[in-house]
């Protein structure tokens, strides 16, 4: 029997319905399949058996990393998938002691450290999270259908009218219940504007930032010995960084990152060669002698965008939206996906307290979007930087803000406790406002101390501290 949340009983029995398949549609689907007898997802894509690539997520063939902060929120919404992920061959690294960090100011210490990040292809996050949802009867795919509109009117949304991509042949899907994980390429806005809601508030910021990937396979035993290295790029400088990760089957996958003027070319034969032009050669010298798995892969369109969704005057009942198709991140940060799964956890909530009485939805999307807040205040404060980036005039906050993280990123080049504060920040295990503890903020004050440590900080490959 379906969990009946506290006030909202009558939830039970309805038909939910989610658009879009992917990480944050599945996620979605095993929420609603604990609250409504039966979940419709409609997905544009044919999802492979296996761990294999889908077309509508081409920015798969890129580096993920799902935070610590995020994994833990997917272990609570469906357990056991920590587990699943390890046993498919994901790597959970710690960090900063598994992955090494360059910062403009130099190398985080590699000391232990509570915090991790989940390292493997995003087809197989995908895959183990689709196949464990799709175990419940309750949860229908509805593969290669797209989205034509929603049902209803300005004051609830219903449904929607759905395409089969094989016969051409609409159909109305009714729904007490809808949620919109439609990705980065999504028309919420517009479906919602054609049942009579005014336009929905935008925020843009982009430092035109882009990617290009290569797949290799390196000796067995440098992918045993090898962390996980990223190199944060440095908006105010050339403004290319570069991102080392192990994937599962003994695979790295090496990406090139560059920003509006600093582009990363595709080619093959460039990759090495802007690899070696990075703030630092450790990523360049590694892929070198790694066997390439196919060719170098590149992806632009990388701005941060926000759909301000609850910020309109009235919030249709029965409708949210949240992941990509509320808040799209410049993915250099590797936050969207933990973004999406506190979204889903900020809707599960709300559900669970309430049920779908009037105005749930709206307080749903207002949660989504507060959910997203800290991941989007570092993403855009940072890219702001960026002399030629599309967007508003960094505020005085703004500019302090980012004055003050300077300090405490400096100090983290030497103190191990300054060095887990921030990581707790970068991986959205806390607040931004954490680094205004006293055990930061008084070293970031003073300035750095001499270097501790027996390992040298300069070099990423040393031996981690115990």
């Amino acid at each position: 029997m379906p969990t009946r949340p506290g006030r909202g009983s009558d939830t039970v029995g309805q038909h939910g319905l989610v658009l879009g398949g992917g990480f944050a549609g599945m996620l979605t689907a095993h929420v609603l399949a604990q609250y409504m007898d039966s979940v419709t997802v409609v997905e544009r894509d044919v999802p492979p058996d296996g761990p294999g690539p889908r077309k509508g997520v081409p920015q798969a063939r890129h580096s993920h990393l799902l935070m610590g902060a995020g994994a833990r929120t997917v272990e609570a919404l469906l357990p056991g998938t920590l587990t699943a992920w390890s046993e498919a061959g994901a790597h959970l690294l710690s960090a900063p002691g598994d992955v090494a960090f360059l910062t403009k100011f130099g190398w985080l210490p590699r000391v232990r450290h509570n915090e991790f990040v989940v390292s493997c292809g995003r087809d197989l996050l995908d895959w183990v999270v689709r196949r464990r949802v799709l175990r419940n009867p309750r949860v229908r795919l509805l593969a290669h259908t797209e989205v034509e509109g929603l049902l209803g009117d300005p004051a609830r949304v219903t449904g929607a009218r759905v395409r089969d991509r094989g016969t051409g042949l609409s159909t109305e899907i009714e729904a007490g219940f809808v949620v919109a994980a439609t990705g980065r390429s999504s028309r919420v806005e517009t479906w919602l504007e054609d049942l009579g809601l005014p336009a929905v508030p935008e925020e843009l910021v982009d430092a035109g930032t882009a990617y290009a990937t290569r797949m290799l396979r390196p000796a067995p035993e440098k992918h045993r010995s090898t962390p996980g290295i990223v190199m944060i790029a440095n908006v105010t400088g050339e403004a290319t960084g570069g991102v080392l990760l192990p994937l599962e089957d003994g695979l790295w996958t090496a990406t090139v990152i560059g920003m509006r003027g600093s582009e990363p070319p595709t080619g093959d034969d460039e990759f090495l060669d802007f690899a070696k032009r990075l703030p630092h050669p450790a990523l360049a010298e590694l892929i070198t002698d790694a066997e390439p798995q196919g060719p170098s892969r590149g992806f632009r369109r990388l701005a941060n965008r926000r759909l301000r969704f609850d910020r309109l005057p009235r919030h249709p009942d029965g409708f949210v939206a949240l992941g990509d198709a509320a808040c799209v991140l410049n993915p250099s940060h590797a936050h969207g996906m933990t973004v999406a799964a506190f979204g889903v956890a900020a809707v599960r909530d709300l559900l669970r307290r309430y049920g779908d009485i009037p105005g749930v939805a709206g307080n749903a999307q207002r949660a989504v979007a507060r959910a997203a807040e800290t991941a989007w205040q570092l993403s855009v404060g940072d890219d702001l930087r960026h002399p030629t980036v599309i967007g508003p005039h960094p505020s005085a906050a703004v500019r302090l803000q980012n004055a003050y993280a300077d300090r405490v990123m400096r100090t983290a080049t030497t103190d191990p406790a300054v060095a887990r504060s921030l990581v707790d920040v970068i991986a959205l295990a806390r607040p931004m406002t954490s680094l205004g503890a006293p055990r930061v903020l008084l070293p970031a004050l003073l300035g750095p101390a001499r270097r501790l440590g027996r390992a040298d900080p300069a070099d990423p490959l040393a031996p981690r501290p115990i």
